[in-house]
């Protein structure tokens, strides 16, 4: 009869947690892949607003309606260069995350 700590079941466990990790990329890898290939239904109203700029220097947003013939898509695809700005609420909510367990290291000894 053999006392000790059975080492086998953490190797197990980290294979599994591996197995996890390689579904949830696959995941998110075929979500991306299916708006490259149907962006016309991930540029929903829910997902996408419309802002346009005036002359005096305010921002208008427009109301579209949904279609699913892809023209917003195909307008992002023409617009001007620097017309186009992105802002996602994920990577706003990251940065402010990010700022928050910050600090100025220009302090530091």
């Amino acid at each position: 009869m053999r006392i000790g700590w059975n080492t086998g079941n953490g190797k197990e466990k980290n294979r599994k947690e591996r197995i996890r990790i390689r579904i949830v990329t696959a995941l998110c890898a075929a979500l991306g892949w299916w708006g490259l290939l149907y962006p016309e239904l991930t540029l929903t109203p829910d997902t996408v607003k419309v802002i346009a700029g005036t002359s005096d220097g305010s921002e208008v947003l427009q109301e579209r309606d949904f279609d699913l013939n892809g023209s917003l898509y195909l307008e992002l695809l023409n617009a001007d260069r620097g017309s186009i700005r992105f802002r996602s609420r994920l990577l706003t909510e990251l940065n402010a995350l990010w700022e928050a367990f910050s600090w100025d290291r220009s302090t530091e000894n």
